[in-house]
């Protein structure tokens, strides 16, 4: 019988792999594959569009992305991830996300993603942010 895999869904644990590339097929902006993990749903202004893209996928599932300039800060909102930082300045970029584990957090998990997400307010922590006041 094949074991049922979790759906991303509100505050599941995900963990991703992450490439980054100048088009759909070659994925040339980063030297390796990121893994970034995450509590769903946790973030001030509501989710992101990234959480939006992953909402009901299951472990194993991969998308492929599309961000015009400009829009990496956007997209990602209070999930930074340093690593793509450096491509926030940079041109159309494609993105290409595995989803690599859905599974329960830990209660404390879930209290460090909300403290987290509490302390960005509504700015997407540690993106470059847009002229304020």
């Amino acid at each position: 019988m094949e074991e049922r895999k979790e759906r991303v869904g509100s505050l599941k644990k995900v963990s991703l792999r992450l490439e980054a590339g100048t088009d759909g097929e070659t994925m040339d902006l980063i030297r390796e594959p990121l893994s970034y993990e995450f509590i769903y749903g946790t973030g001030i202004p509501g989710l992101s569009p990234l959480e939006y893209a992953l909402a009901g996928k299951r472990e194993g599932d991969i998308l492929n992305l599309h961000l015009r300039g400009g829009e990496t800060p956007k997209f990602f909102q209070h999930l930074f991830i340093p690593q793509l930082a450096v491509l926030e300045g940079h041109g159309a970029l494609y993105l290409r996300v595995h989803i690599v584990d859905v599974s329960e957090p830990d209660p404390r998990e879930i209290i460090k993603a909300m403290a987290e997400a509490a302390a960005c307010g509504d700015s997407c922590c540690g993106h470059e942010q847009g002229d304020e006041g």
